[in-house]
């Protein structure tokens, strides 16, 4: 492997990515803990005691906490997968060799859990006020994500014919 100003900003993205994404699993598994004490502490006359720790539920009303739940439920896991992808995708570019057939599918597979997270919050935000009279959760349609799930498809096919071109190449004498 060669040391280049292109693998050492690898390098660096996949540190990068790395800490995100363990960021990412050790806050949100706190804050799902968090919520669904939160959430027993509502079902059990506000307050709930786990040894010296005392959650008293005297904030939110029991539709944000699931609806709150259910969010970190889905965004959580998908910020970690899209993190996991990237790592691939940055070994390959390491390698030197990132035009592989592997990070097409890797990209489109991002594009899927981005598009996946976004239908699923907007439809916890659309049932949260069928389920729950009191809640007034409105419906947000992020436009930046859904951009950036149109970039990932384009990339991806990008890499695949990026890809097909390459191969093409080393059959041409």
């Amino acid at each position: 492997m060669s040391t280049n100003a292109g693998n050492s900003m690898a390098i660096i993205m996949t540190v990068l990515v790395t800490i995100v994404m363990w960021i990412t699993a050790i806050v949100g598994t706190i804050a799902i803990a968090l919520i669904g004490m939160s959430i027993i502490a509502h079902y059990s006359d506000g307050s709930i005691q786990i040894l010296n720790l005392l959650i008293e539920d005297k904030t939110f009303s029991i539709s944000a906490l699931i609806a709150g739940f259910l969010g970190a439920l889905i965004v959580i896991p998908a910020i970690i997968y899209v993190c996991f992808q990237l790592r691939r995708i940055l070994a390959t570019l390491s390698d030197g060799d990132p035009f592989v057939p592997e990070n097409a599918r890797r990209l489109r597979f991002i594009a899927i859990a981005i598009a996946l997270t976004q239908l699923l919050t907007i439809l916890i935000q659309l049932a949260t006020p069928v389920m729950f009279k009191e809640a007034t959760i409105s419906p947000r349609i992020d436009l930046i994500a859904w951009a950036s799930v149109a970039a990932l498809f384009i990339l991806s096919q990008v890499f695949r014919e990026g890809t097909r071109l390459r191969d093409e190449e080393k059959m041409t004498i």
